[in-house]
């Protein structure tokens, strides 16, 4: 592993970048990764379907049992830990494969290869979907500009029910990405210049700006208030999500600076999260639980899964199954509820039962989802992640 870079390091500018280069002036290997360290961390995909899937079987939950809605018992919060879950995976692997020569224009572009061609399809069946039912979300012109806002991953910054659950509902997080992946230029220098003790007085920082923004919610800002104030202004808004990402950031660079702290076996660190998942969800007010309650534990699970790939150990999540499921999982984020719903409308009136349909729906979401990663998203990142002037030009036989 590398040491820290100096702090001497600062990005440049140079003509038509929209900012200098991204990270730090050291020394790279022939494929632009930091030498010493695996460009890819197969356990932390495998991770990713789990949080994925966290997502899917709240979604699930509430189909087959809709009075969770009501009663917030413990499998809703499990959809919600592992949105904050893919915010901390997403700020751990931005940082690690981040790449010294980089620049800013070439990271958006590679983003938004990956992440708005899925996006932008299922934004278009959701709304043929609406629209052939007559819903008045998609046939309805006063409809039209929450619809849009979700299209262009805007709709979180407004505090409108209407707005934040338009289009296909589960890209609300997708905007918030969208702002993290803004801002990730701006930040790893910035980062990547702490020093080993700035590091953890970070992530410190972090971890009590996650918990201080429910605390003020909750007992100044607006005591006994409507709940869908605390619901947007501290899930559904991208800047009360940022220290989630920072804090994968800054996770990373503490892996790389080689700081001597205690190993966290991955099932200690997993049971870690459940039990407080289980436990919190009793307890605590909901304001806590929607990223507060279950962010040192999911931080935790990040950092020790991390090290397995880092340090050579075995890992079950590095198996090539779950490691692909890993590569389809942003796929099956974005299908999943759109199945779910389509086959609840079709199979009810049947005389079918929610739980019958949930475990109808399920293979489905998988097929979709494999359809959509291998016949989009996968094409359009070989095509557009890399300008054509970058590509590197084979040799014309004379």
């Amino acid at each position: 592993m590398h040491d820290l870079p100096s702090p001497s390091s600062r990005p440049t500018a140079t003509a038509g970048r929209v900012v200098g280069r991204i990270g730090t002036e050291e020394p790279s290997a022939k494929d632009g990764t930091r030498p010493g360290r695996p460009r890819r961390l197969p356990s932390l995909t495998g991770l990713r379907f789990a949080a994925a899937g966290g997502v899917v079987f709240t979604h699930s939950a509430l189909m087959i049992n809709p009075h969770l809605a009501r009663t917030l018992g413990p499998e809703v919060w499990v959809g919600a830990s592992s949105v904050s879950l893919f915010f901390i995976l997403s700020g751990y692997v931005l940082t690690h494969s981040a790449r010294p020569t980089d620049t800013a224009r070439a990271f958006w572009r590679r983003r938004a290869a990956k992440i708005l061609p899925n996006h932008v399809l299922t934004w278009c069946v959701v709304m043929a979907a609406l629209a052939c039912a007559g819903a008045a979300a998609a046939t309805h012109a006063s409809e039209w500009p929450a619809n849009l806002s979700s299209l262009f991953l805007v709709n979180t910054w407004v505090p409108s029910q209407r707005f934040v659950s338009a289009g296909n509902p589960v890209s609300w997080s997708l905007a918030a990405e969208m702002f993290f992946y803004l801002l990730f230029p701006l930040l790893l220098p910035r980062v990547e210049r702490l020093s080993r003790r700035g590091l953890l007085i970070g992530a410190g920082t972090a971890v009590v700006i996650v918990w201080t923004c429910p605390v003020l919610y909750e007992f100044v800002l607006n005591p006994g208030g409507p709940s869908f104030a605390g619901y947007w202004s501290l899930y559904m808004l991208p800047i009360a999500r940022l220290p989630e990402f920072v804090l994968g950031m800054l996770l990373a660079r503490i892996s790389s600076s080689g700081m001597r702290i205690p190993r966290i076996p991955v099932l200690p660190a997993a049971l870690g999260v459940i039990s407080t998942i289980v436990v919190n969800s009793t307890f605590l007010p909901h304001s806590f639980l929607y990223a507060a309650s279950a962010v040192v534990p999911l931080a935790m699970l990040v950092y020790a899964t991390a090290e397995l790939d880092l340090r050579g150990r075995a890992s079950l999540l590095r198996a090539p199954a779950l490691v692909y499921l890993g590569e389809i999982s942003y796929a099956m984020y974005l299908v999943h509820f759109l199945v779910l719903g389509l086959m609840y409308l079709s199979l009810t009136g049947l005389g079918w039962s929610n739980l019958s349909v949930v475990l109808a729906a399920l293979p489905v979401v998988l097929l979709s989802s494999w359809l959509l990663y291998a016949g989009v998203e996968r094409p359009c990142v070989r095509r557009f992640s890399v300008s054509r002037r970058a590509r590197p030009r084979t040799a014309t036989p004379s």
